[in-house]
């Protein structure tokens, strides 16, 4: 019954902010003074973000009326410090993983990575010390770091399931059910064959580097991309 609760909570949260948002023919950072209790300090946030990527306000709110993406936050306690620990946890339990992948590669002298061979390596993955216990917040954590950091390199070539990061947001993904099925196959080939290289931190203003990591990552899961979001992203990347 908590649980049921705290999934309402949530939704409600959700629809009194587009109720509120939608109430306005023109968004300006004037109906921040108008909201109130929780709805003023969640404005407050997306005005946070505005100000560090130097874009209007109706350009952040218009991403957070996209559901998946206020469900994001609402997970991570609308705290960017938080999604940056939550990254830098990630960095150190993708390096478990691969020293995990490593070890079994060295003792099974794989030549040739078929769907069985990974669905073994999934299975042994699932018994190694260092990873069997990597499961909900950890899996999260690992998403995170992999798909902000292949977004700020550049990389688009594999999208994450919005899903994904929030059941394992949620506590209900453990890495053994990240690496099933045809998604999680591909993902697991790319670990095993080392084509996830990635480094951490960013260079660079860690916080406004890590905002344009997150919000241009955002970006490429809606259907309506935000060009002034994207073209800030592309022009700090150059």
């Amino acid at each position: 019954m908590r649980f049921q609760k705290y999934i309402l909570n949530e939704e409600y949260e959700y629809i009194e902010f587009c109720n509120f948002v939608n109430s306005y023919d023109i968004i300006t950072e004037g109906i921040i003074s108008s909201a109130i209790g929780k709805l003023k300090d969640k404005l407050e946030f997306m005005k946070s973000i505005a100000s560090t990527l130097n874009v209007g306000i109706d350009s952040i709110i218009k991403m957070f009326k996209d559901k998946r993406i206020f469900k994001f936050f609402q997970k991570v306690g609308w705290s960017m410090k938080k999604l940056f620990e939550l990254a830098k946890k990630g960095f150190k339990l993708y390096h478990q993983v691969m020293d995990a992948i490593a070890e079994y590669i060295s003792n099974t002298k794989i030549g040739k990575w078929t769907e069985e061979e990974l669905k073994k390596l999934d299975a042994w993955l699932a018994k190694h010390p260092k990873t069997k216990r990597i499961a909900g917040i950890a899996v999260a954590a690992i998403l995170i770091y992999i798909w902000f950091n292949m977004t700020f390199t550049g990389d688009f070539t594999y999208d994450f399931n919005m899903n994904d990061l929030l059941l394992a947001l949620g506590g209900t993904l453990t890495l053994s059910t990240l690496f099933a099925g045809k998604d999680g196959t591909k993902l697991l080939l790319l670990f095993a064959t080392g084509m996830i290289g990635l480094s951490f931190p960013w260079p660079g203003p860690s916080h406004i580097l890590f905002a344009l990591a997150v919000f241009g990552t955002l970006t490429t899961i809606m259907k309506n991309r935000i060009p002034e979001i994207r073209s800030k992203v592309k022009g700090y990347l150059k």
